[in-house]
């Protein structure tokens, strides 16, 4: 079975996902299972879930407990599994995260039952370890998204009706056609059905 028809059974559907996209097929037909794949954030956190949750998926086994278990292990380097990196971004705590092309990043920090998605077309020079789309991410989760976790107290009814107001503009956001695209991963109509 093609990995693309496999992974929209076994996981994609399971986890409701919808609007996704596999591209850059070989003359094959066949898609990598390296890159290409186009994901909305809300289903990147999915993932992320799911990993954080040994997975599980609103409590039922989706992937073997054992394999996330083997990816969360290192294997080929210090800091990275199988297609998991290991405490990559974050170095203090437990930390998981996947990375896609240009600032694609998911980071689960299970001891805070935090999963933490970023879309983005940020500059990669710098290599792999510490490109600076890396680093930027960096800076966000542990600059940022760890303080705001650490933080203890209640939020003011005024930050509260702030975060449920853009929450709702969020929701209702369509997004904005026309956004500048990398030349080589302009944007292409999903193959998933809605």
């Amino acid at each position: 079975m093609p990995v693309e028809k496999y992974a929209e059974e076994k996981l994609f559907k399971p986890l409701a996902m919808k609007n996704y996209a596999w591209d850059r097929a070989d003359k094959t037909g066949l898609v990598s299972a390296g890159w290409g794949l186009r994901l909305r954030p809300v289903d990147m956190a999915k993932i992320g879930l799911l990993v954080m949750d040994g997975g599980k998926w609103q409590g039922q086994q989706i992937v073997p407990a054992a394999w996330i278990k083997q990816m969360a292990t290192p294997k080929a380097a210090r800091d990275f599994g199988y297609y998991l990196w290991l405490n990559h971004i974050v170095e203090t705590e437990p930390e998981l995260d996947m990375m896609g092309f240009k600032g694609q990043f998911i980071s689960v920090l299970p001891k805070r039952n935090t999963v933490v998605v970023m879309t983005s077309m940020l500059p990669i020079e710098g290599g792999l370890r510490n490109a600076k789309n890396v680093r930027i991410f960096r800076d966000i989760v542990n600059d940022f998204i760890i303080p705001a976790t650490d933080n203890k107290t209640t939020p003011s009814e005024a930050a509260q009706q702030a975060l449920q107001h853009e929450l709702k503009l969020s929701a209702q956001s369509q997004g904005n056609p026309g956004v500048a695209a990398d030349p080589t991963d302009t944007p292409r109509n999903s193959t998933a059905s809605n």
